[in-house]
């Protein structure tokens, strides 16, 4: 059996160690219609630390738009994630859903009138085969989808 072809209960995804290998990745964002917007590649790279994991990613947005962000990660014995974005101080608490993960944090979202909301943000993760992930981050505003990022990430 070859690593693409593991059995399905063995591709669990976990942040601290999939973004830890060079990677990189593409994808689409979506408006609150799901009408595409704009397309981004990224690339990213990570590096282990005493107590937790370091990631930085760069998105490079087809618009003209860069953002890179740097996420510590550290985890506990029950399975709880905490990121902390080393740039902008968001923070983000995670956890395994089967063989998903999911993180959960609040995001600025531009709003009327030049003014920012706080987006609650959830950003599922799939791995769908030993080297390749599938990402979906939907941005909310109360309670209602605004943006969604839908990505792949695959290690190089």
């Amino acid at each position: 059996m070859t690593e693409d072809k593991l059995p399905e209960q063995h591709l669990l995804f976990r942040p601290d160690t999939f973004f830890l290998k060079p990677w990189r990745g593409w994808g689409v964002v979506r408006d609150a219609h799901g009408r595409s917007i704009d397309h981004f590649e990224c690339h990213g790279q990570g590096h282990t630390g005493t107590r937790s994991a370091t990631t930085s990613m760069t998105y490079e947005f087809k618009s003209g738009q860069t953002q890179t962000v740097e996420w510590d990660i550290l985890s506990d014995d029950e399975g709880h994630y905490y990121a902390r974005d080393l740039k902008s101080g968001l923070e983000g608490r995670g956890k395994a859903l089967g063989n998903d993960f999911r993180w959960t944090f609040m995001t600025p979202a531009p709003g009327p009138l030049g003014k920012f909301l706080k987006a609650h943000t959830t950003a599922t993760y799939t791995l769908v085969s030993s080297d390749t992930a599938l990402g979906v981050t939907e941005f909310r505003v109360f309670g209602m989808v605004v943006r969604t990022l839908v990505s792949f990430f695959r290690h190089i």
